[in-house]
């Protein structure tokens, strides 16, 4: 996932793509390495890439195989 925070209290188009005020996600593959970059430069935005993860769930007990 990649996060763009626009610092400023109006929205910012950069890279053709316009941020709102706050936190813009992103899917992680969306925005290309140049449109980072591009996006990167705005003194007003910052670009954080985080790592996607599972979402932790219980784990189910295993299914016992029955001997014959």
């Amino acid at each position: 996932m990649i996060i763009v925070t626009n610092a400023s209290d109006n929205d910012i188009t950069r890279a053709a793509v316009t941020f709102k005020p706050g936190e813009n996600k992103f899917k992680t593959g969306e925005l290309s390495d140049g449109k980072r970059a591009q996006i990167s430069a705005h003194t007003k935005l910052k670009v954080v890439v985080v790592e996607d993860r599972p979402i932790e769930t219980k784990a189910q007990p295993k299914a016992q195989e029955k001997k014959s």
